[in-house]
């Protein structure tokens, strides 16, 4: 039995990814934060955040909370996720490894919460 467990382990964890990422992709999530969460303009890199970081802000902006500029634009699309697609997307975008050496605005819009 352990060995069945270590032998799919991984393919459980790119399942879960791939949940991750499909609901990423469409519920319009890359339409600003990049197809791979790298951020586009002004609109901030999510990838290789913590997942529990990205959790908390999406939880709040889902209630209609958070301090940021964006906060109303990204609030309709944060209430467009139940809880379990917020777990999901936070975890992908928080397995994604981007090399990004550019300025990283994400905890300003996605509520600045001190992280």
């Amino acid at each position: 039995m352990v060995r069945f467990l270590l032998f799919f382990m991984p393919f459980m964890l790119l399942a879960n990814e791939n949940i991750g990422e499909k609901i990423y992709m469409t519920k319009g999530c890359y339409g600003c934060h990049g197809t791979k969460g790298e951020g586009i303009g002004t609109y901030p890199k999510l990838a290789g955040k913590p997942a529990t970081l990205l959790i908390e802000r999406l939880n709040k902006l889902n209630k209609g909370i958070g301090q940021t500029s964006k906060r109303d634009l990204m609030i309709p699309f944060a209430k467009a996720l139940n809880k379990k697609e917020i777990e999901e997307v936070s975890k992908y975008l928080s397995l994604i490894n981007i090399n990004d050496k550019g300025e990283d605005i994400a905890d300003e819009y996605l509520g600045g919460f001190g992280s």
